[in-house]
């Protein structure tokens, strides 16, 4: 039987980017009755104050993570639905992605930040109730329709969109660390599509992504944004979509699930999480030359660099120990790129702490 993550799934089914998109959403919504939009409290009045929804349009309010028992309330509460829009920022993307699989419903996704690519990918991180990291779940149907609206997210918060960018640097040291010890004359045309396009994904934000932050600083709309934003987007949800098991979450996001277990890091983004799971994944990997080639570029994005930048600054040790316990489980990431130990976790979050200080 053929795995979810195996299917090759391109992208969303529509995609626009385009400045002023969400001034307008009633033409996108005339084949729909009964629409539904699951959104935050933050992102929904972000939302308003750029654009209104059609007044046919059932709003339901979530605050907290992409949960069963969110999932649950939310399904029973759009019952009558016939399609579901998500607006918001990846937690609420993947909540309401999550409720129109489980309702057999389309649905449209508008990120009100970049910070994750999930409004264009048809899967979701779920949590437990706690806040910690519990499962991916795959669905049925690709993206109805993403819109995304540079006007819009150029004012959206910059945190999250160094969140953002940190999280796709990711798709390329995930990939191609679960590839490198393959041929590549033995992988098919699409996994090499997507592992170029995580490339591609690396180039584009290692040039333009402080660029891109200036634009932002200065409410200007420019190459530089668009390309960092669609490289977030659309382009960073294509890698797993084309190269499959190839393609998808190892290391980096290993010790973010790790770190999902820390309560002190729940204030941390997701991305920031992944970004600090790199450096340690790269540690684990004996490539310590490539760690001191990146720090100059996290420091310039503030990106953590060791524990205490994660706001881990008590019981370090235990800390270090919980978080490399739950990276080396045999169900969690780590291991699409080999067997570790618990003590190989430790030790790579020790150097790169030794790492840091150095400089």
């Amino acid at each position: 039987m053929v795995k979810p993550e195996e299917i090759l799934r391109s992208g969303p089914n529509q995609y626009i980017c385009r400045e002023g998109i969400l001034e307008d959403l009633s033409p996108f919504l005339q084949s729909f009755r009964s629409p539904v939009a699951v959104t935050g409290y933050k992102s929904f009045e972000a939302f308003q104050n750029y654009t209104s929804l059609p007044s046919n349009v059932e709003v339901y309010q979530h605050d907290g993570y992409s949960t069963d028992t969110a999932i649950e309330k939310i399904s029973q509460f759009a019952s009558d639905a016939d399609v579901i829009i998500g607006i918001g920022g990846g937690v609420m993307l993947d909540t309401a992605k999550s409720v129109a699989d489980k309702l057999g419903l389309e649905v449209i996704t508008i990120p009100t930040v970049v910070g994750t690519c999930a409004a264009a990918t048809p899967l979701s991180v779920i949590y437990n109730d706690e806040g910690a990291f519990a499962r991916v779940d795959y669905h049925f149907r690709t993206i109805h329709l993403n819109l995304v609206d540079p006007t819009f997210l150029l004012s959206s918060p910059i945190d999250y969109f160094k969140s953002g960018i940190a999280d796709s640097l990711a798709k390329w040291y995930e990939a191609e660390a679960i590839i490198r010890n393959r041929k590549r004359n033995d992988l098919s045309i699409m996994v090499k599509v997507g592992l170029d396009h995580a490339s591609y994904i690396k180039d584009i934000l290692l040039e333009d992504s402080n660029a891109a932050i200036e634009s932002m600083e200065t409410n200007t709309v420019s190459i530089s944004f668009t390309r960092v934003l669609e490289a977030v987007i659309p382009l960073a949800g294509t890698v797993g979509g084309y190269a499959g098991k190839y393609g998808r979450m190892s290391g980096a996001h290993a010790v973010h699930n790790g770190l999902s277990f820390i309560d002190e890091t729940h204030s941390i983004l997701h991305g920031q999480k992944v970004a600090y799971g790199i450096l340690v994944q790269l540690l684990l990997e004996a490539r310590t030359e490539e760690v001191k080639d990146l720090l100059p570029f996290y420091k310039s994005l503030d990106f953590p660099i060791n524990v205490k930048d994660l706001n881990i600054t008590k019981e370090q040790k235990q800390a270090m120990k919980i978080v490399a316990a739950h990276t080396i489980k045999p169900e969690e990431s780590l291991r699409f790129i080999k067997a570790f130990e618990e003590n190989d976790v430790i030790e790579a979050i020790e150097r790169l702490e030794v790492l840091t200080d150095e400089r």
